[in-house]
């Protein structure tokens, strides 16, 4: 009786939003406050950027106007001038204050210092006064070594040279994908920290748009709280108590000045945790994906449980560990290629 009410609610439910759908919207956004609570989180994100801004310690800003430097370095044809806009406040203000403050680590320092060194001898011929002071600003900062291996604008790799890298073929890359499965059942052995951090270096070299990668990966191998943080998304019943191992991606929408790159922390994120995926999978550790919920409940738990801050924002979770011998994971049959992929263009001189 009771489970053909609930069946019967539903359908209800069901009927009421496919017929109502405006007033069953603002309920929900009044309601729920989904939407609500994202609006909260970006516009804290976008009021403490914009401070660091105003102090000159915006580490964001500084990763994504180098990138910027990168892009203009690259271009074909190359100009003798660009950036002019804003060069002297990249150098005199933001990259002088954070590098002052000790807020740019050892690699970014040397990433800036070799793209800023290549970027000024880019424009070594120009004639604008604003890049010519931005010059003799640089000179005077010691923003720390350069880096053995040049971080800077490099050529693409043409195929001879990916020849010789010894990359792995496709498919290699293949059999890796498919012997990685959503394993929910672990070995109670505790997992050293170190392929874990070998394979969030790797994720780390995803794409990320303007090379801000706005986020972090926080590693969870303490088993209590491990159980805390994995009850609270759901569809984890009857496999949560064996985790041994957890990472939480966490978003944060600080990164950015506007509104409209409020889901790139969700785009770059996930990028970098399947190259974290494949990089667990091959040192022979499994992983799991778990859903993240929109939920104001689960938001304020895990926020009180890492400490995390308003303009942060909970991606996914990722369960590892090394596989209990014997268990099951789903096969997770995908789609056809036809019934996804589709090609848009002229179909004269298809190769097919």
């Amino acid at each position: 009786m009771f489970d053909r009410s609930v069946t019967a609610f539903r359908s209800l439910r069901r009927t009421v939003a496919q017929r109502f759908f405006l007033a069953v919207a603002l309920a929900d956004f009044f309601g729920r406050r989904a939407f609500l609570r994202e609006i909260v989180a970006v516009y804290a994100g976008m009021r403490k950027h914009h401070n660091a801004r105003r102090s000159g310690c915006e580490i964001f800003y500084v990763r994504r106007h180098v990138h910027m430097l990168e892009k203009g370095i690259s271009m074909i044809p190359r100009r003798d001038t660009f950036a002019a806009g804003y060069i002297e406040d990249l150098v005199a203000a933001a990259l002088e204050a954070c590098t002052a403050a000790g807020l740019l680590d050892a690699v970014t320092c040397a990433w800036v210092a070799d793209t800023l060194d290549a970027y000024f001898t880019a424009t070594e011929a120009t004639s604008s006064p604003e890049i010519r002071r931005a010059r003799e600003t640089y000179k005077q900062l010691d923003i720390g070594p350069r880096s053995r291996d040049f971080l800077g604008p490099v050529r693409v790799l043409d195929a001879e040279r990916i020849r010789g890298a010894r990359l792995p073929s496709y498919d290699e890359l293949l059999s890796l994908a498919h012997a990685r499965q959503s394993v929910r059942w672990f070995s109670p052995e505790t997992v050293d920290r170190d392929p874990v951090d070998r394979a969030i270096a790797l994720g780390m070299q995803a794409p990320s748009a303007c090379n801000r990668l706005p986020y972090r990966f926080v590693v969870v191998d303490h088993r209590d709280t491990i159980r805390s943080i994995a009850d609270i998304p759901g569809g984890t019943a009857g496999y949560a108590q064996n985790l041994v191992g957890l990472v939480v991606v966490v978003g944060d929408l600080s990164a950015y000045a506007h509104t409209r790159d409020r889901h790139l922390i969700y785009v770059d994120s996930s990028l970098a945790a399947m190259g974290f995926l494949m990089a667990m999978q091959a040192q022979g550790l499994s992983t799991c994906c778990i859903n993240w919920p929109d939920s104001a409940a689960a938001d304020s738990r895990i926020a009180q449980i890492l400490g995390l801050k308003r303009y942060e924002r909970t991606v996914m979770l990722i369960a590892y560990g090394r596989a209990l011998p014997d268990a099951l994971a789903p096969g997770s049959g995908k789609r056809d290629l036809d019934s996804i992929r589709q090609f848009v263009g002229s179909t004269e001189g298809d190769p097919r």
